[in-house]
C-alpha cells in the first residue's frame, strides 16, 4: 500500500492492531523459550545470546501502538494497557511465588531465603527497582514487571506535561543502557556490588517504546524505503551484535550482553518490516497470535519445572536430557496447553451465541 498514507491506515483499521503484529509476536516466542530456558547443541549459548532481541521488538510494538499521536486517546490507551499488564502481572506474581515454595518444598529447601533483614531489603531493593526476582522460579516475570512500571511512567508523563521531552528523555536513557549494561566496565562498575544494571522499565521498556511512537509518528515514511532494505538490516545488527560482545569478551570487559546496540537494530529491522506494509489479512496467526503469545509467555517456566519434577520422580537418568532440550520440549507442550485452552473459549463462546440465538427465537 505504498500509495495510501500509513498514519491514515492505521488509525482507521483497528483490525491491523490484531494482524501483522500479533503474527509476529507469535513467531517470535520460541525465541522467548530460547532466552529463558537456553538452547541445546554445541552452539546453544550463542543462539541463546544472540536471541535478546526479542524483548526490544515486544516494547516497540507496544510503544506503536499505545503512544499514538492523539493525546486523548493515547491515554486512554495508557490507560487500558496499564490494567491489562498489571492483572497479568499479579497473576504471574502469585503462581510463580508459589511454584517457587513448592520447588523448594521439593528439594527440601529452607524456605527462609535470604536469611537476614540486609539480605531482604538486597532482594526487596532488587525486585521492586531492577526488577530481578528473587525465587528459583520466575525470571521470566521481568518483562511484564517492566511494561506495567513503563505504563505508570507515560501515564506520569501525560498528566505533567513531562511528555514533551520524550526525545530527550529516549536519547538520556540510551546512554544510560548502553553504559550501565555492556559497557559498564567502564562507566566506574563495580558499584556498591554491582557489575551492571540488568534490564527493565529504564533499560528497555521505556526506550523501545518511545521508538514505537517515533516509528508511529513518521510512519508514513516507512512505506518508502524498500522493504529489502529492514531485511538486510537484520543480518547487519546481528553482526553489530557479534562484533560489540567478542571485543568487551576480547578486551576482558564484558559484563552484560541483555541489550546491546546491535540487538536494537535487530528488533527495529523486524518491527519496520512489519509496520510499512498495510495489509489486512486473516489467517491463524493473525486472528489468535496476540492471544497465543500471552498465554506462551505465562506457561514457559511453569511448564519447565513440572518436566523438570515429573523426569526426576519417573525416569531420574533422563533429567540432564530434559533440562538440556528445556526450550523446545517446553513450547511443544506450552503451544498444546494453548491450543486447548483457545479450542475451549472458542467452544464456549459459540455455544454462548447460540443459546442467545435460541432464546431470542423463543
Amino acid at each position: 500500500m505504498s500509495n495510501q498514507k500509513l498514519s491514515k491506515f492505521y488509525g482507521s483499521h483497528r483490525y491491523n492492531y490484531h494482524s501483522r503484529t500479533d503474527a509476529l509476536r507469535f513467531l517470535l516466542m520460541p525465541f522467548v523459550y530460547i532466552v529463558l530456558l537456553g538452547f541445546p547443541g554445541k552452539y546453544g549459548g550463542y543462539i541463546s545470546t544472540y536471541s535478546n532481541f526479542v524483548a526490544q521488538v515486544f516494547y516497540i510494538l507496544y510503544g506503536f501502538f499505545t503512544l499514538v499521536p492523539d493525546k486523548d486517546k493515547r491515554y486512554r490507551r495508557l490507560q487500558r494497557g496499564l490494567k491489562r499488564a498489571f492483572k497479568f502481572f499479579i497473576i504471574m506474581f502469585i503462581s510463580l511465588s508459589v511454584l517457587s515454595i513448592l520447588y523448594l518444598i521439593y528439594l527440601n529447601t529452607d524456605t527462609n531465603l535470604f536469611g537476614n533483614a540486609s539480605a531482604i531489603k538486597h532482594a526487596v531493593f532488587n525486585f521492586f527497582i531492577l526488577n530481578v526476582w528473587p525465587l528459583p522460579v520466575g525470571n521470566s516475570i521481568w518483562f511484564v514487571q517492566s511494561l506495567v512500571y513503563a505504563y505508570l511512567f507515560f501515564m506520569f508523563a501525560e498528566k505533567t506535561g513531562l511528555s514533551k521531552y520524550y526525545i530527550p528523555i529516549l536519547i538520556i536513557l540510551a546512554l544510560f543502557t548502553l553504559f550501565t549494561g555492556e559497557f559498564a566496565a567502564f562507566s566506574g562498575f563495580p558499584y556498591r556490588g554491582y557489575n551492571y544494571v540488568p534490564g527493565g522499565a529504564v533499560t528497555r521498556a521505556i526506550p523501545y517504546m518511545l521508538v514505537g511512537m517515533l516509528l508511529r509518528k513518521y510512519v508514513d515514511k516507512l512505506a518508502s524505503i524498500p522493504r529489502y532494505i529492514y531485511i538486510i538490516l537484520f543480518p547487519v545488527g546481528l553482526l553489530a551484535a557479534i562484533g560489540e560482545i567478542e571485543f568487551l569478551s576480547h578486551i576482558g570487559k564484558l559484563v552484560y550482553v541483555g541489550h546491546t546496540i546491535g540487538f536494537g537494530i535487530m528488533a527495529l529491522s523486524l518491527c519496520c518490516f512489519t509496520l510499512s506494509k498495510a495489509k489486512v489479512e486473516k489467517s491463524f496467526l493473525t486472528t489468535h497470535g496476540r492471544n497465543y503469545s500471552r498465554r506462551l509467555y505465562a506457561f514457559c517456566q511453569p511448564v519447565a519445572l513440572f518436566c523438570w519434577i515429573a523426569t526426576a520422580i519417573i525416569k531420574p537418568e533422563y533429567l540432564p536430557v530434559i533440562k538440556e532440550y528445556s526450550s523446545i520440549i517446553s513450547f511443544v507442550i506450552s503451544f498444546a496447553l494453548s491450543f486447548v485452552i483457545g479450542l475451549a473459549i472458542y467452544s464456549h463462546s459459540v455455544s454462548k451465541k447460540h443459546k442467545s440465538s435460541q432464546e431470542s427465537e423463543i
